[in-house]
């Protein structure tokens, strides 16, 4: 779960032991009481011109709302300001259950979640408020101990939610519920693991959101583009990556759920557009087959955009699938790829990529031999890299250039992310985290974050970027 605004904070209240113990909370005209699920602000994307759908916090109010227990409110804090949030509360605090906070490291959003908690501690009626999303993942012991958060909620939210729920409401115990960390009511409390592959996605509760506000002209992809998370998950083993966390399990929709959805999308809203922003789009290449074979067919004429490793291109050459092919055919006119590195001794060593250099540029041309946009993302400051490995990166964005299309590129900086395995190494090297939640929040991959990495590197990153920002065609 995610929340994030930008206001004041208020003066910090403790909050009563009713609250932080959970009970349960007068059911409204429904006859059944609340959930606020919030999704705060987030700072951190520089030059980004504008915010898609919480898919965070869709996944968790459909399991929600197919659990009947209770009504569900969501909150987008990158959409609606404070007064926004002090409106909702004013009006549905006395029969909120609890407030659910999706929470990401960086980019501002714990911070603006934590103004946001402050505000609704500081009324009587205030409900328990759990924590869960990525930072949460990773942090859960540190977040847990916040003395504004009465709970925290590890792993996938959609295993762990309703049992949460269910045990406010007095109907399981609280020791059961999935991911659970608490040391509230004089006790610490923890539930057990909660695994992480998420099962059956899809059927999101479009309702919760006003979706015509995230439709938007996306120059890589159509005038009426709409965001999309088909999968949850990840097989490979970069190291520096936070879909570690799910121990490379893979969660998706079938490919057939999934055109039903989308050309519904397109039936109620008039969008042409789709980027996808799962991890890997094409880990299962049977199902993104399935998918592009279907568009074709049913002529939804959509353009669509997605992530892809290179290594699934180089698995469906093997496996004889024309798989670029049929992904241009289907109107597919962007490829997210992230390359890392120029240089074979960090591919391997560092990021554990399993790709070589020369394995990359054959596959960044087959995508423009194909007319489709590649958009390739590089990282420079990893620990151990020397200048003349991070000048092998920048030669082969230059290569990258002189193709047709020519490529997007971002040059990233190293940041080191708990869970992974670059995060130990990044200490071994003089890394200093944040040692509070409220430290987290300023946590920024923009800028330079750790002492081997300078300005200059920082500069030179900036200066290598080149995004396609005109209008869409």
């Amino acid at each position: 779960m995610t929340v994030m605004l930008g206001m004041p904070a208020p003066s910090l209240t403790t909050p009563t032991p009713a609250a932080a113990c959970g009970t349960a909370a007068p059911a409204g005209p429904g006859g059944r009481p609340l959930v606020i699920l919030a999704y705060p602000k987030i700072d951190h994307e520089k030059n980004y011109v504008y915010f898609w759908m919480p898919f965070a916090l869709l996944t968790l109010a459909k399991a929600l709302r197919d659990s009947g227990m209770v009504d569900v409110v969501l909150f987008d804090g990158n959409q609606q300001d404070a007064a926004a949030w002090e409106k909702l509360l004013d009006e549905e605090l006395e029969r909120t259950l609890c407030i659910g906070v999706s929470i990401m490291t960086g980019g501002s959003q714990i911070g603006h979640a934590l103004d946001m908690v402050a505000s609704a501690k500081t009324r009587s009626h205030c409900p328990p408020v759990v924590f869960g999303g990525p930072h949460v993942n990773v942090l859960a012991e540190q977040t847990a101990a916040h003395p504004l958060v009465d709970a925290v909620l590890q792993g996938p939210g959609q295993n762990s939610i309703t049992t949460y729920v269910a045990s406010l409401l007095g109907r399981t115990r609280r020791q059961d519920v999935p991911g659970l960390v608490t040391h509230r009511c004089g006790q610490t409390l923890k539930g057990p693991v909660n695994p992480p592959r998420t099962g059956a996605m899809g059927a999101y509760p479009w309702d919760l959101l006003d979706i015509p506000r995230y439709i938007r002209d996306d120059p890589t992809v159509a005038k009426r583009t709409l965001n999309y998370i088909s999968s949850q998950g990840c097989v490979y083993v970069c190291d520096f990556c936070y879909e570690l966390v799910y121990q490379r399990k893979y969660s998706a929709m079938v490919a057939d759920d999934l055109l039903r959805d989308i050309a519904d999308l397109k039936a109620r809203y008039g969008i042409n557009g789709v980027k996808f922003y799962d991890a890997d789009f094409f880990v299962h290449l049977q199902r993104s087959m399935g998918f592009c074979e279907g568009l074709i067919e049913r002529g939804l004429d959509l353009k669509w955009a997605a992530s892809i490793n290179p290594n699934d291109i180089l698995k469906a050459r093997k496996k004889g699938l024309p798989l670029l092919e049929r992904i241009a055919a289907s109107g597919c006119t962007r490829l997210l790829m992230g390359m890392e590195s120029g240089n074979d001794r960090v591919l391997d060593e560092v990021v554990k990529k399993q790709i070589t250099r020369e394995r990359l540029l054959d596959v960044a041309r087959e995508i423009a031999d194909n007319g489709i946009l590649g958009s390739y993302t590089f990282i420079v400051g990893f620990p151990g890299e020397s200048e003349a490995e991070m000048e092998d990166t920048y030669s082969l964005i230059g290569e990258l250039r002189g193709l047709s299309p020519a490529p997007e590129t971002r040059v990233h900086l190293f940041a080191p992310y708990p869970g992974t395995g670059l995060y130990d190494k990044a200490l071994e090297h003089g890394f200093v985290p944040p040692d509070s939640l409220e430290g987290w929040s300023n946590f920024d991959y923009y800028t330079s974050l750790t002492p081997w990495t300078s300005e200059a590197t920082a500069e030179r990153a900036r200066d290598e970027t080149r995004m396609r920002l005109a209008p869409a065609q």
